[in-house]
């Protein structure tokens, strides 16, 4: 088939229909940010208390106030470098499971918030638990996420 360039494709696609419950992953969403917003004021803290100077990312330095600056500011890059593939994988698998998908991500960001605090304030070692609990929420996204790509393909 040729097609005029001129002219758009339409393509035959069937209505996607949202619950009302897909408003829980789209609040967690706001949640994630506040998440985000939390590392960025852990960071901003210790930059202060340890006086690194913009734009300085990462310490070079060895002492121990130059590792627990790093703590920081690793802790909240780590949350940031997750935080687009969860809300993308919480709100596609909320378009089949929406309370399912919103705990999951809830749980993800309630592990953030722990890691960020651990990572901060107890260095690598207390960052652990809020690893563990961030895994438990994007880990079931990861498989609902592909459950709702089958749901959808069948539907």
């Amino acid at each position: 088939k040729k097609y005029d360039i001129g002219k758009p494709l339409l393509f035959a696609m069937a209505p996607l229909s949202l619950s009302s419950e897909f408003g829980y992953a789209v609040a967690v969403v706001g949640a994630s940010y506040l998440a985000n917003i939390y590392g960025a004021i852990k960071v901003v803290t210790a930059r202060k208390k340890y006086d690194i100077k913009y734009p300085t990312l990462y310490s070079t330095g060895t002492t121990k106030n130059d590792e627990m600056y790093n703590c920081a500011q690793r802790a909240h890059q780590n949350t940031l470098e997750g935080l687009p593939v969860v809300n993308l994988m919480m709100l596609s698998s909320a378009t089949v499971y929406p309370r399912a998908a919103a705990l999951f991500g809830f749980t993800w960001v309630v592990g953030r918030f722990l890691y960020i605090r651990g990572y901060t304030e107890g260095g690598p070692e207390g960052r652990r638990i809020g690893g563990i609990v961030s895994h438990l929420g994007d880990f079931p996204l990861l498989i609902t996420t592909f459950c709702a790509a089958w749901h959808l393909l069948r539907a």
